[in-house]
């Protein structure tokens, strides 16, 4: 059983698939069953042998609340009904393994009774908590932890932890006060990518109606809901760019949940030879591009480095600093630039794009791979897995291979 939320954006229901394929892929007499409120499930292909159960979301009470009192209350009847759904579905399972995505209770701590529940009935059960390389804050996620009883539940309920990041960049367990007691839980298995094929980039210009010659700027923002901003610089940006790289082509994705009167504004303003799409295979494009722009999300992030390309960011402007932490890491090692969402009127993308044009591709990507070794986080994931699995998968990396990845022994 695979829970993950994704109400809003793109990325956990995407690394949820990737694990699936993977999983099933080296078990194909596993069935798996991948629980989530996401919209986009219906329009994404199932690997063999997963199923899905849609709960129900909590963006339904938009035109039904009249106050913000009866919008919490709307809410909280929803993650109440959720959480009597997660708990009857683990009941009924009785999963060998469950795997719970990004929250270690899940959405407003909708599965914690569910997962209490199905642990006292069916001990034998096995609990992995699948977290993204930064979660938020310190602070703010060990005070978050500690109201919760997250650090409890890492004691008696979860048998495994697994990070989807490397120590050497951001090290979890210092930051968050992960006690001594539960380390040895703690699996580092790298960056969860989605594998694919090469690309020729000429047929990808062609596929997009791109000019084949000249060098290709891709700006992506995930999901889109809260995009536009950057989209919108990124046109004037490569615009002002354009003056002096004539030659200059870009394409702009929106996503699929920007609303249509800010897709018409970019499509009213998008410079010469370039294209706003609505939903592309933005893996194809990054692969052809010679420069990434986009938000600090986990997949956009690392999907763009694990092609080696050159990538600007402009983390999400939110209380939450996880986008803006990853961009922080992730300049400090030179693997990328970022720009504050609040410097967006000004030169700082256009001279960040600039910077990424300017770079030796070949060199970057060497400068990527000697920081990141791997992006076979999905494919480590399952053999860390395996311990609980069985071995008719992959077997468990020896403390060898650690040494390789993380530069340390788990």
């Amino acid at each position: 059983m695979l829970y993950a939320q994704d109400g809003k954006g793109m990325g956990h229901i995407t690394r949820s698939l990737t694990i699936a394929r993977h999983l099933l892929g080296a078990y194909p007499n596993l069935a798996a069953r991948l629980v989530t409120e996401s919209p986009l499930l219906d329009g994404l292909p199932l690997p063999n042998g997963c199923a899905y159960v849609k709960l129900p979301t909590h963006s339904a009470s938009t035109g039904l609340a009249k106050t913000e009192e009866d919008d919490e209350a709307y809410n909280q009847h929803l993650s109440d009904e959720r959480a009597r759904i997660l708990r009857d579905l683990a009941l009924e399972l009785a999963p060998d393994l469950v795997l719970v995505d990004h929250e270690p209770f899940g959405h407003r701590s909708e599965f914690r009774d569910g997962l209490y529940a199905l642990k006292a009935r069916y001990p034998n059960t096995k609990f992995i908590l699948g977290l993204r390389d930064i979660m938020d804050d310190a602070g703010r996620i060990r005070a978050k932890w500690e109201a919760l009883g997250v650090y409890s539940a890492f004691e008696k309920l979860y048998d495994g932890i697994a990070v989807y990041g490397l120590p050497h960049l951001f090290d979890v367990a210092e930051a968050y006060s992960i006690p001594p007691s539960v380390r040895s839980k703690l699996y580092y298995c790298g960056y969860v990518v989605q594998e694919r094929e090469a690309v020729n980039t000429n047929e990808i210009r062609g596929l997009y109606g791109l000019p084949r010659n000249g060098r290709l700027i891709v700006a992506t923002v995930g999901g889109g809901k809260d995009g536009y901003p950057v989209l919108e610089a990124a046109e004037a940006a490569v615009a002002r760019l354009q003056s002096r790289l004539p030659d200059l082509c870009a394409v702009f994705v929106t996503g699929p949940f920007m609303p249509e009167e800010q897709r018409a504004r970019l499509h009213a303003h998008s410079p010469p030879a370039s294209r706003v799409l609505s939903t592309a295979d933005n893996f194809q494009l990054v692969a052809a591009a010679d420069a990434v722009v986009g938000m600090g999300g986990y997949n956009s992030v690392w999907e763009a480095l694990s092609q080696g390309r050159p990538l600007v960011i402009v983390p999400r402007a939110t209380y939450k600093r996880e986008q803006t932490i990853r961009a922080e890491v992730l300049a400090s090692h030179g693997l990328a630039k970022w720009v504050h969402p609040r410097d967006l009127t000004g030169e700082g993308l256009t001279e960040a794009l600039e910077w990424a044009l300017s770079l030796d591709p070949r060199a970057q990507a060497q400068r990527v791979r000697e920081i990141v070794p791997s992006f076979d986080g999905a494919t480590r994931l399952t053999a860390y897995l395996s311990r609980w699995l069985g071995s008719e998968g992959f077997p468990h990396p020896s403390p060898r291979e650690e040494m390789t990845l993380t530069g340390r022994a788990a």
